[in-house]
């Protein structure tokens, strides 16, 4: 259950997407809203538009002032428009390196999930790349509900392979779509028996490599209905799905087909996104997916 989600804004309407389901999912949980925006101090003078035209000069403390005042009255201002959700809405605008100030609020605070939109021209790859989601996704002590559309997040792919760390994603999961999502689709593409391997097989008794694949397909398949027989929800539809090829291109093709608005995904590794440039499937389904995600780092191992 989502108690405490953390809302990181930037005063842009791209990153007021990420209100409306944080809201959603706050509504349903009974949750506490906090939002979150960090003054940008200036290091130089700054020159400020004057009202009767012209410019006037500020110096960094005046700028980090006007700054503050500045995330204050528009986080008031935030607030003071979900006063008729009857939720409980607060606000914090803490100074600092914004990745480390969004992370550090969620630990102090005890944040469930930190939900916020991405940035930039090409959304999460741009991101990936060395900025402030990176750190965020890399380091978070919670899931992280990256909104990037604002298409509402109806239909919804949980992706697993049998693992405990592919699992980690499927509470969370579960969680955000009986709050956000009237349809689930639990995803395990089953291993794929190499050509080579199928040939020895086959030399070692006929039909034997075609068996081994059935085998493969019907164990995922009995995983993914137990999975699915433990996790009902009352109004949420949820069905089983097994593919069998390369794990990428699968859950892409059937997100673009089905026209899948949220992916829940684990990252895999001790070291969170510090593995994903090495190729990881989360990293590649987080560049070639257009949709928003749902990202849960697993807890270190004892």
């Amino acid at each position: 259950m989502f108690n405490k989600i953390l809302v990181p804004l930037d005063g842009s309407e791209l990153a007021e997407r990420a209100l409306r389901p944080a809201l959603k999912t706050a509504q349903h949980f009974e949750a506490e809203i906090l939002l979150l925006r960090v003054p940008l101090p200036e290091t130089l003078l700054v020159a400020a538009p004057h009202l009767y035209g012209g410019y006037d000069l500020m110096y960094p403390s005046q700028a980090l002032n006007k700054s503050r005042q500045e995330a204050k009255d528009y986080l008031d201002h935030i607030q003071q428009l979900t006063v008729g959700a009857g939720l409980n809405v607060n606000v914090k605008a803490p100074e600092g390196d914004i990745a480390e100030v969004i992370v550090e609020t969620a630990i102090d605070g005890h944040v469930d999930l930190i939900v916020m939109s991405s940035h930039g021209y090409s959304g999460i790859t741009r991101w990936v790349l060395g900025s402030v989601a990176e750190k965020v996704l890399g380091d978070a002590p919670c899931p992280v509900l990256v909104i990037r559309s604002a298409e509402p997040l109806t239909k919804m792919l949980i992706t697993l392979d049998g693992s405990e760390l592919a699992e980690s994603a499927l509470k969370p999961g579960i969680e955000a779509a009986t709050a956000l999502a009237d349809e689930v689709t639990l995803l395990r593409v089953a291993e794929e028996v190499r050509f080579d391997e199928l040939a020895q097989l086959e030399i070692a008794e006929r039909g034997l490599g075609g068996r081994l694949q059935e085998e493969l397909y019907k164990e995922a398949e009995t995983y993914l209905q137990t999975v699915a027989e433990a996790n009902l929800r009352d109004g949420l539809t949820m069905q089983t799905l097994v593919r069998i090829g390369a794990p990428t291109s699968q859950i892409l093709d059937f997100a673009e087909a089905h026209q899948v608005g949220l992916i829940a995904m684990a990252t895999h590794g001790r070291t969170g996104l510090k593995r994903w440039a090495y190729g990881s499937v989360t990293e590649k389904i987080l560049r070639g997916f257009r949709g928003s995600m749902l990202v849960t780092r697993p807890k270190p191992m004892t």
